[in-house]
Parts: structure tokens; C-alpha cells; sequence
């Protein structure tokens, strides 16, 4: 870039064409460009393809190429441009096609602010106040654009999240089958599969209605795809999983819950609970925590704390 910006800075530019594809030859397709005049500064939006994980994918990257004069420069500005260059990486791997455009190209408006005034105030008097207040400007827009590009990389985390529910019903429907040629008896294999089916449609529902209610499901960007998507696998296997406890506890006695005497009724009942399991699988764990003969006893002995009334 050193070059290029003294290419650019030379009187006629006989140069800078020349120097300007070289260096698109090496480092990707400028999209946008700034070259400042009254100090050694440029900054680029180039845009490149690379590798994906499996060496065959190709992904289109938007990159920031930044060169400045630290003379020029103050540590409010050092710290501006490290902090567009650290959202800009960060996302580039979390995001992708448009919305990671959409970043770098917010991004270079920002930081081409600021380039800017510092370029224009080279020698001013005013040089100081009014690269404070263009540092101020451009901290506040970083940071609006940090935000929106974390709900963005949220909601692609969401979709794989999504997805691995979808593959988590392939997986319930082959514990169904697992269990239909089970050696059971027949009415208690039937109840089995109907908990199985029930739990897994309530973990399905939670999730829906939390998407729906536009409640945040609980995604960490820090894991990678592959995770992500075994999490929403395992989030309707756990209701199913929780279903069938419900069943078995119920009908061992270790749940105080008395189940109707036979028929259609009690397998109504089965199915309606492990639905209600399946759809918090959290309460369904404390029910089941402190039914147990053990936790009765503590429950007893250490009676919950409250208000008095």
C-alpha cells in the first residue's frame, strides 16, 4: 500500500494504474478506495475469494487494507482503527455473502470519516478539537455496527440451530422405531413410542414459540457449525428423552402423580405429560429432583425460604 499511495500522491499519476492492478492481482478487487492528500494515508475495500474449510467451498470475503502516518495520527485514532479492524476479522469468519458486506462496507464509511478529517486538519489549529469530535463519531458508529453484525451472525446461528432440530426428528424417529420392536409389553411399548412422539413435538414447540415470541434462543457464536447444529439435535432428543422419564417414573410410583385407571384416558395422560416435558425440560428436571424420595426428605427438613404472611 506504500506504494500505491506514493503512486497516487505523484504529480500526473503516470504510475498508479499500473501499481493500482498489481497490487489487485495480489490482494483481491478494490471496491472502494480513499487516498488522502496532505499525509501518507489510504484505505481500501477489496473484496477476495478463499478457501472454505473443505478446501473445494469458495467464500467472497470483504477485507479493510489500511496504511497511515502514526505522525499524524493520536491514540484515539490508533485505537478507532484497531477496534474497525478487530470487529471487521471477528465477523468475517461469523458472517457471510451479503451481510458481511454489509459490515465492511459500514465499516470503511466510518473509518474513511475519519481518515478524512485527520487528512483535512493536517496543520490546523483546530486540528486537535476536531479530531476528537470525529473520533467520538466514529467510536459510536463501530460500536452500532458491532451490534448489528452480532444479532446478524445470531440469526445464522439460529438457522443452524433450526436445522438441527430438523435433524433431531430423524433421530426420534429412530428411537421410535428402536423402541417398537422392543420386547415389551404391548400397551406399555405403545405409551413408550406416544412419550417418545410427545416430548419431541413439545421441544420442537418451545423452540417455535420462543422464534415466534422473538425471545433469543440461547446460541453461543463462540462454537462452530457443527456444534451448533448438534445442539438443536440434542435440544428435541432431551425432550423426548424426558418424555419417556416421565412415563417410567410415573408408573414406578416415584412421581406423585396418580395416572387414570386404563384406556384411551392414561394414554392421553402419558402423552399430555410428556409434552409438558418435552416443552420445559427444565421444570420437568426440578419435578423430578424434588420427587425424589431422598429430596422429599430435604425438602422437609430445610422448608423453602419466603415471606411470612
Amino acid at each position: 500500500m506504500s506504494d500505491l499511495i506514493d503512486a497516487y500522491q505523484e504529480p500526473g499519476r503516470r504510475r498508479f494504474a499500473a501499481m493500482r492492478a498489481a497490487y489487485e492481482a495480489g490482494q483481491g478487487k478494490i471496491v472502494e478506495e480513499y487516498y488522502a492528500l496532505h499525509c501518507r494515508a489510504a484505505l481500501l475495500l477489496v473484496v477476495k475469494d478463499l478457501d472454505g474449510p473443505d478446501g473445494d467451498e469458495k467464500r467472497v470475503v470483504y477485507k479493510l487494507r489500511l496504511f497511515y502516518d502514526p505522525v499524524h495520527s493520536t491514540t484515539d485514532v490508533d485505537d478507532v482503527f484497531r477496534s474497525a479492524r478487530r470487529v471487521e476479522r471477528k465477523y468475517a469468519v461469523l458472517l457471510g455473502g451479503q451481510p458481511q458486506e454489509i459490515l465492511a462496507q459500514g465499516l470503511y464509511t466510518a473509518a474513511v470519516a475519519l481518515l478524512g478529517v485527520l487528512d483535512a486538519m493536517v496543520g490546523s489549529e483546530q486540528q486537535r478539537e476536531r479530531v476528537s469530535a470525529a473520533v467520538l463519531s466514529a467510536r459510536k458508529e463501530i460500536r452500532q455496527i458491532e451490534q448489528d453484525a452480532r444479532e446478524a451472525a445470531l440469526d445464522r446461528a439460529l438457522v443452524r440451530y433450526l436445522g438441527g432440530l430438523a435433524v433431531g426428528v430423524f433421530a426420534a424417529a429412530a428411537v421410535a422405531m428402536g423402541v417398537y420392536f422392543l420386547p415389551l409389553p404391548a400397551d406399555f411399548r405403545t405409551q413408550l413410542i406416544i412419550c417418545v412422539v410427545s416430548g419431541a413435538v413439545g421441544a420442537i414447540l418451545s423452540v417455535m414459540t420462543r422464534t415466534a415470541n422473538r425471545e433469543r434462543v440461547r446460541v453461543s457464536l463462540d462454537q462452530g457449525w457443527l456444534v451448533i447444529v448438534l445442539s438443536g439435535c440434542f435440544r428435541l432428543v432431551i425432550g423426548a428423552v424426558f418424555g419417556v422419564a416421565m412415563l417410567v417414573l410415573v408408573r414406578a410410583g416415584l412421581l406423585p402423580l396418580a395416572a387414570p385407571g386404563s384406556g384411551e384416558q392414561v394414554t392421553l395422560f402419558f402423552a399430555g405429560l410428556a409434552f409438558l416435558a418435552g416443552f420445559s425440560e427444565r421444570r420437568a428436571q426440578d419435578t423430578i429432583v424434588r420427587t425424589l424420595p431422598g429430596a422429599v426428605e430435604q425438602n422437609v427438613a430445610e422448608p423453602a425460604r419466603g415471606k411470612e404472611g
